[in-house]
């Protein structure tokens, strides 16, 4: 995709360069969408979801340690010499049928987990997508406000998922981004370290 890009560019480029008033700016988009309020709370929603999968799964959990204990109570009076056979023979059937109990029990939580799991990964695909729509349609207000032709994402602290390596007098939108998506919130200004 990015290589589709440069040679989109490469092959405009002279045709650009005839455009007098063309215009480029360049956007943090990982600073964007770590600084959004709306991406912010979709992170916080989503973590309270994974803190409480698990808690959801505890009285299941605590339901398959309780037939486990009875199978090994069944297991050993099936096996309790001093017992009866007709009773060993009980506590054996017993015992089978907790262990049917058991495999079910295991294809109920089983099943249960996957769903829970399920639902998270559609919760922060469908947050995700929703927090970048409203990133993508705020840079392209922005864009068309400012005049500019091409924003280009251009990663401080992650250049590996830039599209920009270099760029020497063009305009950084992120900070307007960022106030457009947060209504009006100023972004946070990044202190500069001794």
């Amino acid at each position: 995709m990015k290589s589709m890009l440069a040679l989109g560019l490469i092959a405009l480029w002279p045709g650009l360069c005839l455009a007098a008033d063309l215009k480029v700016a360049t956007v943090d988009l990982p600073r964007v969408l770590a600084e959004y309020r709306q991406g912010r709370e979709a992170a916080k929603t989503l973590q309270q979801r994974e803190v409480s999968l698990p808690k959801e799964l505890e009285p299941l959990r605590l339901e398959g340690r309780k037939l486990v204990v009875q199978a090994q109570e069944l297991r050993r009076l099936s096996l309790e010499p001093a017992l009866s056979g007709p009773a060993r023979e009980e506590k054996k059937t017993g015992l089978e049928q907790k262990l049917a109990d058991l495999r079910e029990f295991e294809v109920r939580y089983e099943r249960r987990r996957s769903e829970g799991e399920a639902d998270l990964q559609f919760q922060a695909v469908r947050l995700q997508k929703r927090v970048l729509e409203d990133v993508l349609l705020a840079t392209r207000i922005v864009g068309e406000k400012e005049g500019f032709q091409f924003i280009f994402n251009a990663s401080r602290f992650r250049p590996e998922s830039s599209d920009v390596l270099f760029s020497r007098g063009v305009a950084d939108v992120t900070d307007k981004v960022l106030f457009a998506l947060n209504a009006g919130e100023p972004a946070k200004q990044e202190t500069a370290k001794p």
